[in-house]
């Protein structure tokens, strides 16, 4: 009787640390594809970030565009998302293997939030060629620059883009080959 009453609050916490860990995530593509930071959801995004991000900014840990502060903070979020998850009660992890599940998660995540910008992008191509909503705009700025690779090497033909549909397959294959590996090594710590 008292595991049905700790659920919901299981189910709540979990659900407001996977909104959190989704605005870290954003946060860090944005930077990492140079999104303009006029649209009001990057806007959102940034004062919801900041006051977790400013303080821990005091070390600099950059390597060109990447800030290696958001992964620390994504991992770590994720790593709170797996210890807090009741599907994961079966195991019991040392921190390093906490750690180690967790970064295969958070790369797991940030490519499936990358999946469905993509998918929703498209869509929205479809129906809504001349919207100018913000979320539109936001997934546009971040799949644009993972789009011209592929636009490079194979050009659109009789107007139809294939890019989207490689970067979609590409993705799925990204996460079948770095994931597994990565979540393996939880064995051995």
């Amino acid at each position: 009787m008292e595991t049905n009453s700790i659920n919901p609050a299981i189910f709540l916490t979990v659900t407001i640390v996977s909104f959190i860990q989704f605005f870290f995530i954003l946060r860090f593509l944005c930077e990492i594809m140079r999104v303009s930071y006029n649209n009001q959801i990057t806007q959102l995004v940034v004062k919801f970030t900041d006051p977790i991000l400013l303080p821990l900014r005091v070390i600099p840990l950059y390597l060109g565009r990447i800030d290696f502060i958001i992964i620390i903070v994504i991992i770590s979020i994720t790593a709170l998302k797996i210890y807090l998850n009741p599907n994961f009660g079966s195991f019991e992890y040392t921190v390093n293997a906490l750690f180690i599940a967790a970064t295969a998660f958070a790369i797991k995540e940030v490519t499936d939030i990358i999946f469905y910008a993509v998918i929703i992008g498209a869509i929205g191509s479809w129906f809504m060629a001349y919207n100018s909503h913000p979320v539109f705009i936001l997934i546009d700025e971040i799949c644009e620059p993972l789009y011209r690779p592929i636009r490079k090497v194979i050009p659109s033909t009789s107007g139809i883009d294939f890019s989207p549909i490689i970067l979609l397959v590409g993705l799925n294959l990204f996460q079948m080959i770095i994931v597994p590996p990565i979540y393996n090594l939880t064995r051995y710590f």
